[in-house]
Formats: structure tokens, C-alpha cells, sequence
């Protein structure tokens, strides 16, 4: 059942991540517009935060192998997502009246958004490959079985967000999503800790 419930939390924080990143272009276009740099700058910024997530999420992952530091990884995801509806257009704003190169304030603006929230939810995967190690003996598929999951969530998520979402709700609606179902991964990875408690 905990195994069912973390694999769950990797399905579901895969698809936040991708919904992020295609919504995303939604809320620099009134300040950047959507040119092929905004794209360029908003791919490496969120190939960048899974770098550094994989990175830091297997070394805290050594450190404190815990559902409860889980829930705590997610649970500050929620809250940098929830920020974005508030902060963002004051702060687009803000970066494009610098008189910066366009190039460099697109960038900037995409490291400001959008990488600690896509750090923490990159740290996801090799935090619950490390949780569910000492329950199976094949890391390999443990590994791939992950991280498959893990990317299907990110095909649904930007599917859903692209085709469904976006044509009926706005921006801030769906970044609201965003933050209640990284909550919603939250709670489900403090049931994992209960559960683990119990047993």
C-alpha cells in the first residue's frame, strides 16, 4: 500500500512539473511575449532545476531517508507555485522595465519563477527511488519503474494542460491547481509516514 501511494506522489508531482512548464509561457507572454527565446530560456531553466533536483534530491535522500522530509520537499513546491499568481506580473514588469537585453531578462525572469519550485519537485524521484529501496531488491526496475511513472505523469500533465486547461481556465487557476495537487502529494506522502509509522 505505502509503495502504491508513493509511486502515486511520483505520477503526480511528474505532471505538475510539465503542466508548470507549458503554463509557464502563459505568464511570461504579457511582459515577453512567446518568441523563440522565451522558449529557450523557460526549456533550460526547467532542464537546469531537474539537474540540480536529481543532484540534491539523491544526496538528502542518503541524509534523511524519510516520507516525512518528502512532504516537507512538496509541501514548499505548493508554496512557490501558490506565490506565482501574485508575484509574477508585478515582477514581469519589474525585469522588463531593467532596459536589460531582452534575451537576458527573459532568462531572469524564468530563473525567478520558476526554478526553486522545479528543483523540489526534480528532487522527487530519487527521493522515493531511495524511500522504497529497502523494499525491493531490483534497483534497476525499481529505478525505471520510477521514473516511467514519473514521465507518464508529465505526458498527462502536458496534454491535459495544453488541450483541456488551458482552452477553459486561466493562468492563475491552473497555477492554483498546480500548488493544491503538489498539497494534495503532500498529504498523500505524510500518509506514507503514517502508514510506515504504524507499521
Amino acid at each position: 500500500m505505502r509503495r502504491a501511494l508513493v509511486l502515486f506522489v511520483a505520477f503526480l508531482s511528474g505532471a505538475v512539473f510539465l503542466a508548470l512548464e507549458i503554463v509557464s509561457s502563459r505568464v511570461l507572454a504579457p511582459a515577453f511575449g512567446s518568441s523563440i527565446h522565451v522558449w529557450g530560456s523557460l526549456i533550460s531553466v526547467f532542464l537546469l532545476a531537474l539537474t540540480l533536483g536529481y543532484f540534491l534530491g539523491g544526496r538528502l535522500a542518503d541524509r534523511r531517508p524519510s516520507y516525512l522530509w518528502l512532504a516537507c520537499i512538496l509541501f514548499w513546491a505548493s508554496a512557490f507555485v501558490l506565490l506565482l499568481p501574485l508575484a509574477t506580473v508585478p515582477a514581469s514588469q519589474w525585469i522588463a522595465g531593467l532596459g536589460l537585453d531582452f534575451r537576458l531578462g527573459t532568462l531572469i525572469a524564468c530563473l525567478a519563477f520558476f526554478l526553486a519550485p522545479s528543483v523540489l519537485m526534480g528532487m522527487v524521484s530519487p527521493y522515493v527511488i531511495k524511500l522504497l529501496a529497502a523494499d525491493v531488491a531490483a534497483i534497476g526496475r525499481l529505478s525505471g519503474t520510477i521514473y516511467a511513472v514519473s514521465t507518464l505523469g508529465s505526458i498527462l500533465g502536458a496534454l491535459g494542460v495544453s488541450f483541456f486547461l488551458i482552452p477553459v481556465m486561466g493562468t492563475r487557476a491552473i497555477l492554483l491547481l498546480c500548488g493544491a495537487l503538489l498539497i494534495a502529494c503532500a498529504l498523500v506522502s505524510l500518509l506514507a509516514h503514517a502508514w510506515r509509522g504504524r507499521g
